[in-house]
């Protein structure tokens, strides 16, 4: 639904900038300085200076943007018109009817799939450094 995903967008952008912004000033200006006295293009210094210096700013973002999404009920319920669901939605759903051991069980799922993608995305970079 087109604007579930604009809400999402508009909601968690921040949340995906600031990490990325505090990394790129920490980029030394001498490293892009060199890339330009070397010859690289603009294109080549984005791909081969700025992009891998910034991936633990782009991971610790896209944690952050992960682990908020996935348990965002209630963005869906007001944009959608209560027609989508989601993993957030039916937890709720449960709890209100009283199915605990359902809702419980769902959670759990829903945790073990976001430590997952957070193990998977703490593989690509190394954030230890940046903290």
């Amino acid at each position: 639904d087109f604007s579930v995903i604009l809400a999402f967008v508009h909601l968690y952008t921040l949340f995906m900038v600031v990490p990325i912004f505090n990394t790129m000033m920490r980029i030394d200006k001498s490293l892009i300085e060199a890339a330009y006295d070397n010859g690289a293009s603009g294109f080549q210094t984005l791909t081969n200076v700025i992009i891998p210096l910034t991936k633990p700013g782009i991971m610790i973002g896209s944690i952050f943007v992960v682990t908020l999404v996935m348990g965002d009920f209630i963005t869906v319920r007001f944009m959608s018109g209560s027609q989508k669901a989601n993993v957030g939605r039916l937890i709720s759903n449960d709890i209100a009817l009283l199915q605990y051991p359902s809702a419980s069980a769902t959670a759990v799922i829903l945790l073990v799939t976001v430590l997952l993608v957070i193990g998977i995305l703490l593989r690509f970079v190394d954030i230890r450094k940046e903290l």
